[in-house]
């Protein structure tokens, strides 16, 4: 019983000093809340009233003045009062224990504060907006005067540098004074709001004018001094040039000249429209046609020097490519009765030929238009340099044509000494065979042999010809040659297989009573060689049947042939019995 009673003892003492700590939380606020209300009132919109009060207002902005005043009335007035009675209230009411009702009450004085600094702020900042625009506004007007007379000043002193767009731009200057006028009224009367919108566009009006007033003079100059002096340079120019009697072909400078003048005139009524932008790009395409007057001139001028220089040279370009093309021509001629010439040389020939007649007839009508004074220079120029370098590259052509068939002669002989080699060799192989006195020749190599005798009477043949294909005598050779390698390699084979068998039967006599297996070898091998001429094989047969009876005695009389033949073991023969 005692605990409880000591638990409610220490329950009430907490909820009294809870109690407590919340009464002066809630004074402090309070205390915050005066000193917020207190710095509100310490800002001096009456004075500021008084200051604005006293700049005439009218309009928008005297009805704008007239809102702020009710919203100060109100401050002043009202909202002050209520947050004194409210903040006395809520201190008074602290003592108490009713603690919800407490936290309702700072809520609702907490939001009062804050509308009422919100709103004390708000009447500051269009107080002082209203003194900063009519402030700019006074500004602008004695700036704007300013401006205004400054520009009729260079109107009037410098009328000429504008010429026909003088008109327009004083009556720009006016109706710009004319608005000024208005904003200036706007401005004294205190109707600030209007005299914004007037202000705008006079400033953005003042701009475009101050751009004219400065675009307009040095296009001005371009269409009455420099154009016209440049035009002026252009027809004494041409008359000096024409009297000199310089061509321009199909360029028609005097028609030139005068749509140049034409655009010029034409471009003063745009400046007098007052659209310097337009008379600027047109200014720019009449520079672009001035310079190219001046560069076809100049261009004929730079010509004439050249021209004459390279008159002497081109003719002797031309003389030395034809005596070539004649020597070449006449070389052609003469190796095509005993030569096929397989690479159209003569027709390559026959075509430079008639370039070089084209070439030496511009260059005739080039000498005569001079001759005449009729020459366009630069283009006779341009014909001079192209003939140069077609020249250049015909008389390269001609080397090379001439370098392909020079050694035609000098093949010929090369060929007829091969084939005369040709024919030694396969009469050498056939004598070489023949020496053998063998029972026969197996069909394969006679076939080959023949093959190869054809081969070399049908290049004699060729080489006999009235005319002689040199690049296909060329192909024959290198075929026969290495056919007859090929030939050289199958007679040396049926020379020594036939040589080897011989010996072998005759060394395989000595086994002939004592191994019957030699016995069989030796009557097939010899079969092979006296009936069917397969001497390779015939050797094969005996050698191996003598290898089973006398091991290495096939490769002792191997060595022994080739050392008393005099010629080293083919490789070939190596790698079939190794």
């Amino acid at each position: 019983m005692v605990g409880v009673l000591i638990g409610i003892v220490i329950l009430a003492i907490v909820v009294y000093v809870g109690v407590l700590i919340y009464q002066q939380r809630i004074r402090k606020q309070v205390t915050a809340l005066t000193t917020k209300k207190e710095s509100m009132v310490a800002i001096p919109l009456t004075d500021e009233l008084n200051l604005v009060g006293k700049l005439s207002l009218t309009g928008q902005s005297l009805a704008q003045f007239q809102q702020l005043q009710a919203d100060y009335q109100d401050i002043t007035e009202n909202r002050f009062k209520r947050i004194d009675q409210e903040l006395d209230q809520l201190m008074s009411d602290s003592r108490g224990v009713n603690l919800l009702q407490l936290r309702q009450r700072l809520t609702k004085i907490t939001l009062l504060v804050n509308q009422t600094d919100a709103l004390v702020q708000e009447v500051q900042a269009q107080l002082a907006s209203l003194q900063e625009v009519d402030k700019q506004h006074r500004e602008a007007v004695h700036e704007l005067e300013k401006k205004y007379q400054d520009l009729r000043k260079t109107l009037l002193a410098k009328n000429f540098a504008f010429g026909p767009s003088i008109d327009g731009l004083e009556e720009r200057l006016g109706q710009l004074e004319g608005n000024f006028d208005t904003f200036t009224r706007l401005t004294q009367e205190g109707d600030h709001e209007r005299a914004a919108d007037v202000l705008s566009q006079l400033q953005t009006d003042t701009t475009n004018l101050e751009d004219l007033i400065a675009a307009i003079p040095p296009l001005y100059k371009d269409l009455t001094v420099v154009f016209p002096d440049q035009i002026k340079e252009l027809k004494g120019g041409y008359q000096q040039l024409a009297a000199d009697h310089y061509q321009f072909g199909d360029q028609d400078v005097p028609g030139l000249i005068q749509d140049a003048e034409e655009h010029i005139k034409d471009n003063a009524n745009t400046l007098t429209e007052l659209r310097p932008s337009d008379a600027e790009v047109v200014n720019d395409r009449i520079a672009k046609q001035i310079d190219h007057i001046y560069d076809v001139m100049q261009t004929e001028m730079d010509a004439k020097e050249p021209v004459n220089k390279n008159l002497d040279r081109v003719a002797k370009f031309i003389a030395h490519a034809q005596n070539q093309s004649h020597s070449l021509l006449n070389e052609l001629d003469r190796l095509s009765q005993n030569y096929t010439l397989d690479h159209q040389e003569l027709e390559t020939a026959r075509e430079l030929n008639e370039q070089l007649r084209h070439i030496d007839g511009t260059y005739q009508q080039d000498v005569q238009a001079l001759s005449g004074k009729q020459a366009v220079f630069s283009q006779v120029l341009a014909h001079q340099n192209q003939q140069e370098k077609d020249l250049k590259q015909i008389e390269e052509q001609q080397a090379d044509i001439l370098k392909s068939v020079a050694g035609l002669a000098d093949e010929e002989r090369q060929a007829r000494d091969t084939l005369q080699q040709f024919d030694f060799n396969l009469h050498s192989l056939r004598r070489q065979v023949e020496n053998l006195n063998l029972p026969g020749i197996p069909q394969e190599y006679l076939d080959y042999f023949f093959v190869v005798r054809d081969e070399v009477a049908q290049l004699a043949t060729d080489m006999d010809q009235p005319q002689i294909d040199m690049e296909r005598i060329t192909k024959q050779l290198l075929i026969i040659q290495t056919d007859l390698d090929t030939l050289q390699e199958k007679t040396d084979d049926l020379v020594d297989s036939s040589q080897l068998a011989e010996q072998l039967l005759q060394y395989a006599n000595r086994y002939q009573t004592s191994h019957e297996d030699v016995a069989e070898a030796s009557h097939t091998a010899a079969d092979l060689f006296e009936h069917k001429y397969q001497y390779a094989q015939a050797l094969e047969t005996i050698a191996t049947a003598l290898e089973q009876v006398e091991p290495g005695a096939y490769k002792r009389l191997e060595d022994a042939y080739y050392d008393r033949k005099g010629t080293a073991k083919p490789k070939r023969r190596q790698t079939e019995k190794d």
